[in-house]
């Protein structure tokens, strides 16, 4: 669900952009708990690399 939120290497947005488009995507599919799932997909993305927070801004930038 994160790729569809960051569809290419290199797209910025901040974190209350990323949280809230993922939020809406899982509350389009009837997820239970769409807030916590969004909050999930972000940390997990982190955690494996595909985005990383820039500290200097506060944006999460895709990276892969």
């Amino acid at each position: 669900m994160v790729l569809n939120v960051f569809p290419k290497i290199g797209t910025t947005k901040s974190i209350a952009e990323a949280y809230t488009e993922l939020k809406s995507k899982y509350s389009d599919q009837d997820q239970e708990y769409p807030a916590q799932k969004a909050a999930g997909s972000l940390g997990g993305a982190v955690n494996g690399g595909t985005i990383i927070l820039n500290p200097q801004n506060g944006k999460y930038v895709r990276v892969r």
